[in-house]
Formats: structure tokens, C-alpha cells, sequence
């Protein structure tokens, strides 16, 4: 599989939910937030990196998100099977890596994605968690956390 396939397999995700392709970004432009999709390559492999995350449009940008995540899992055996999936210099049969990739991909980004859909939905996830140590001081001062 090559970089473009695996573009194709986002874009085929995500352009038919509204966003729309820049480049190697996915763009949701909503009210209050913009939600953005990033594939981004490692310096060290053929591997890859799916990027997911808000901007909150009332504050300044300071980085490429206010608020961001990446394809992963807390588990220790599906985090290491997504990193194979995004390690193009594999040898996984592309349709088994396609249908893995997108059923880990709609699991976690469409669903986080479709969840969260105004600063109060996104206010309401960073109450959630334990703790707020990756997030910038300027949208911590912004919700008051």
C-alpha cells in the first residue's frame, strides 16, 4: 500500500460526512470549531500517523489544533495492531489493512467526531478526563478548567 491508498481510505471515510481535503488534512468547518483529520508520515519509517482534533475558532492557533488526539488505543495489543496497520512497509494484504484501518478509524474518529459538535461538547470531553496536561493554557483559560 502506498501513502495515496492510504489517503483514499480516509477521504473515502470523510468527505462523505462534509469534510473536505486539503492536501494531507480532512476539514470540517462548523459555528464555533473546526474539526481536522491529519495523515502524517514518520521521519523514522514507512510508517504513518492519523491525527485527529478541534480548533476552537473564538481563540488564537497557536500549533496545528487546540485539542488533539491520535489513532491509537489504550490497549496494548490493538495499539500495536494499528501501528502495523499504519507501517506501509509491511506486507499486509492491502484489503485486510483497508478493512481493519477503517473499522478502527470509524470506531474511534467518527465516532469521537461525530460526538463532539460545539465548544459545550468539547468542554464536556476535557471535563471527562483525568487529567489536562496536553492541553494549551489558552483554551484552559478559555473554559475556565
Amino acid at each position: 500500500m502506498e501513502k495515496r491508498e492510504l489517503s483514499n481510505i480516509l477521504s473515502k471515510i470523510f468527505l462523505p460526512l462534509g469534510f473536505k481535503k486539503k492536501g494531507y488534512y480532512w476539514v470540517l468547518n462548523d459555528e464555533n470549531i473546526t474539526k481536522m483529520i491529519n495523515l502524517q508520515k514518520s521521519q523514522f519509517a514507512e510508517s504513518f500517523y492519523i491525527n485527529y482534533g478541534y480548533i476552537l475558532k473564538n481563540i488564537p492557533l497557536d500549533g496545528m489544533m487546540h485539542v488533539h488526539y491520535r489513532l491509537s488505543s489504550p490497549g496494548v495489543k490493538e495499539r500495536n495492531r494499528i501501528k502495523e496497520l499504519l507501517d506501509l512497509g509491511n506486507e499486509i494484504p492491502n484489503e485486510l489493512r483497508t478493512n481493519e484501518l477503517t473499522g478502527k478509524i470509524s470506531e474511534e474518529i467518527v465516532y469521537n467526531m461525530n460526538n463532539i459538535n460545539s465548544e459545550v461538547d468539547l468542554l464536556n470531553e476535557l471535563q471527562r478526563r483525568p487529567n489536562l496536561n496536553n492541553i494549551p493554557l489558552v483554551v484552559k483559560n478559555y473554559f475556565n478548567l
